[in-house]
């Protein structure tokens, strides 16, 4: 049984620089400049393409001459890859690299991934793994339909955890204080025409989920489409992620996605937690 939370699920979103170095000016142990290292590969969270110097520059706070020691220091570990003819930089494959590390070690991914491959086989619908950080959520797994694209089956995307029904079941565990105040520190902003983003309205959402064990979705974040989602939890009943399924909204209404899917995402949890 799962006996604990796997490592580093829980981290938390980077904070502006300013918080970073109100928050850690006494601690003895935190290296600045590792951050503002770190803050040259944070930049490309939001880029389509690539950045310029004065790009990077801008959003991470640093002065031109800093930046551009991070970016030549990040190039050289193949960080970062510069194009010779418009010298802008891009994301390089090392930091994929990263990523297939902590998939590859991390316990909950390996004990939950044959149980999601199978409800996916099961309902043929996309299948997901997402763990709260910060007020977000991130997907840890992805397992697509095949009328996902490309973006939709990287994991690794960060979105706020108040807009789907995973980022809903992740914050149930909080109290309503302290969501209330996440929604007010970070407003929500609509993604869709029916996207709920009065911080009330969202409250007595995450409640409902709260009370039912699951949450359900419609057209939040995109168009035709609806979730579904439960908590996935340890042997102790810790939270440690939420898996959800996304289905098209013509094919799945309301009461199928209660009937069909809700079910079968509990049964999946449980088996999660006994393998």
């Amino acid at each position: 049984p799962l006996r604990r939370p796997a490592r580093n699920l829980m981290t938390t979103r980077p904070p502006p620089a300013s918080a970073t170095a109100s928050a850690d000016a006494d601690d003895p142990l935190f290296v600045a400049s590792l951050e503002k290292g770190m803050r040259v590969l944070d930049a490309f969270r939001d880029a389509s393409d690539s950045l310029g110097l004065t790009d990077i520059a801008s959003i991470t706070g640093l002065g031109k001459s800093a930046a551009q020691r991070f970016i030549h220091t990040w190039e050289r570990m193949g960080y970062l890859i510069k194009d010779p003819a418009s010298r802008r930089y891009r994301l390089g494959p090392r930091v994929v690299e990263l990523g297939y590390f902590f998939l590859r070690s991390d316990r909950l991914v390996s004990m939950a991934a044959p149980h999601l491959v199978a409800l996916r086989d099961r309902c043929g619908l996309a299948v997901h793994m997402s763990v709260l950080a910060g007020s977000d959520m991130i997907y840890l797994l992805r397992l697509p339909s095949r009328q996902l694209t490309l973006a939709e089956m990287l994991p690794g995307r960060r979105m706020p955890a108040w807009c789907n029904s995973g980022g809903r079941m992740l914050l149930t565990p909080q109290d309503d204080d302290a969501i209330r105040q996440t929604l007010l520190r970070a407003p929500p902003r609509a993604f869709t025409p029916r996207t709920v983003v009065d911080p009330d309205a969202l409250l007595a959402l995450i409640r409902q989920a709260r009370d039912d064990g699951y949450a359900l979705t419609e057209d939040q974040v995109l168009q035709n489409q609806v979730g579904a989602a439960v908590l996935l939890r340890d042997a102790r009943a810790v939270p440690l992620a939420a898996i959800s399924v996304r289905a098209p909204r013509h094919d799945y209404p309301t009461d199928r996605l209660l009937s069909d899917i809700v079910p079968q995402l509990f049964r999946t949890a449980q088996a999660i937690q006994d393998a």
